[in-house]
């Protein structure tokens, strides 16, 4: 951990989606703490609410619940879920987002240096036009890899890792403190992959940012994270130190998860993975009790009728599980 100071303090953080016939309960009751310099990892399957949780932490989905107290740049400790839009407009510099698809989320008709440097006028930081605006903007392309000379293209004269770059400087340009990654290399080649988390990782390091890193890839929120918040079903259901994730796993979906990773386990051992049954319930009719016993090897009478609360099981570590003391062992509870 490199700091203990915390920029955001999210409580009871709840996003509904009102469908035919009821609602899609995308993220229910997240509660978690970002401190200030680290990078803290989410993951879990496609449909856990991942990506709308980093979407309402930054009020781009205006929850349907809950809190989010961010400490701005002056000091002041504000309370996100309760702002306006026009109290959230100068906050925007300090909070921004990279997106998942670096081909829908850059404007086609926009070149280069327009896309990068839109914010840096947007945000009252330099004029339009001016040699200062394409100063700045060249310099922030630089940092990402992206040489002047590219200032007047377009995005689609780019490959998947340059367009992915130009979203990078995008969101860097305007100098923000807190950065939501949103499976922001799940579309790139390995190789290109591998270049884009060192920049992120030189980036953090020399400007002091703190991520929400949100992925499906185990191995590489294991690389890049300091903290890893598990999340099923939009709750959180285990987060912690990401090598105590890791070395012992407090979660049997958590220990599903690391199963699927090919190698051996800490003593060596080859990994036999686990086997889950089913799919992911709908989010639009979650199970009674623990959102994983449909699933669940451990599962007993008591999953099925009473939701275990997110509580601490070792230090820094927090787990939802009843049984989270067998889960490391692959126990199976009396």
């Amino acid at each position: 951990m490199k700091n203990t100071s915390e920029l955001l303090s999210v409580k009871g953080l709840t996003k509904h989606f009102p469908i035919k016939g009821g609602v899609l309960h995308a993220n229910e009751d997240v509660s978690l703490t970002v401190f200030e310099g680290e990078t803290l990892g989410l993951v879990g399957e496609s449909g856990s609410g991942k990506s709308t949780f980093g979407r309402t932490l930054l009020q781009l989905y205006r929850p349907t619940a809950g809190s989010a107290l961010y400490r701005t740049a002056g000091g002041e400790t504000v309370d996100l879920c309760r702002l306006r839009d026009a109290e959230l407009r100068p906050l925007r510099r300090e909070l921004q987002m990279i997106f998942q698809d670096p081909y829908s989320s850059l404007n086609a008709r926009m070149t280069v240096g327009e896309i990068v440097g839109e914010g840096l006028y947007t945000h009252g930081m330099f004029r339009r036009g001016t040699p200062a605006w394409r100063d700045e903007t060249v310099r922030v392309m630089e940092r990402c890899g992206l040489q002047a000379h590219m200032f007047g293209r377009y995005p689609h004269q780019f490959s998947g890792g340059q367009r992915q770059r130009i979203g990078i400087a995008r969101a860097l340009a305007v100098r923000p403190r807190f950065v939501v990654c949103d499976e922001c290399v799940s579309a790139l080649d390995v190789s290109i992959r591998a270049q884009i988390l060192n920049l992120l990782t030189d980036l953090r390091d020399s400007d002091g940012l703190t991520y929400l890193f949100i992925s499906h890839d185990l191995s590489v929120v294991r690389y890049l994270s300091d903290r890893i918040g598990v999340m099923y079903l939009g709750r959180i259901v285990e987060l912690g130190e990401s090598e105590a994730i890791f070395a012992s796993p407090k979660h049997p979906y958590t220990a599903a998860l690391l199963s699927a990773i090919p190698g051996v386990d800490a003593s060596g051992r080859r990994r036999e993975p686990i086997i889950l049954k089913g799919n992911i319930p709908s989010p639009a009719n979650p199970p009674k009790g623990c959102p994983f016993h449909t699933r669940c090897y451990m599962a007993r009478e008591v999953c099925r009728q009473k939701r275990p609360p997110l509580e601490t099981v070792a230090e820094g570590h927090l787990s939802a599980c009843h049984f989270a003391d067998k889960v490391e062992k692959r126990e199976k509870p009396h």
